[in-house]
């Protein structure tokens, strides 16, 4: 599937996240990308970044966005906004997360939209926050 706005990303990330859609997910970031995770460590490339969802579905996460912004420029895109996510329900589920993303997105040559960088807990204190509970899960 295309995406043709690159504001429809954060939703459809967290659709598929949300119905533990793996090649969907992959599928939203262009060959290259880097997937920050809530450590702060940069994952680069397909199959870091497939190591990463792979945790991150095994959470069996539920993420709602609450607020999202973008600026495009040419074929760039500058996005941000804010999430919920609440964890599975086995044990040490219930885990309810918030935070804010920073996200780049490039116009592909089809037209469509893709991350390049994909940092969903952008700020310290997000990360912090995000760190400490997912650590407290496992």
């Amino acid at each position: 599937m295309r995406v043709s706005d690159p504001r429809e990303l954060p939703r459809l990330f967290a659709e598929r996240a949300s119905a533990g859609d793996l090649e969907g997910l992959i599928a939203l970031y262009e060959d290259g990308a880097t997937l920050v995770g809530p450590d702060g460590v940069p994952a680069a490339g397909n199959q870091a970044i497939r190591e990463r969802l792979e945790q991150l579905l095994a959470m069996t996460p539920h993420i709602t966005p609450t607020r999202s912004r973008a600026m495009v420029v040419g074929d760039i895109a500058l996005m941000s906004g804010d999430w919920q996510m609440q964890l599975g329900t086995g044990e040490g589920g219930g885990t309810s997360l918030e935070s804010s993303s920073i996200e780049v997105a490039r116009r592909q040559h089809d037209g469509g939209w893709l991350y390049v960088i994909d940092d969903p807990a952008s700020t310290v204190a997000a990360r912090e926050a995000v760190s400490r509970r997912l650590r407290h899960r496992m």
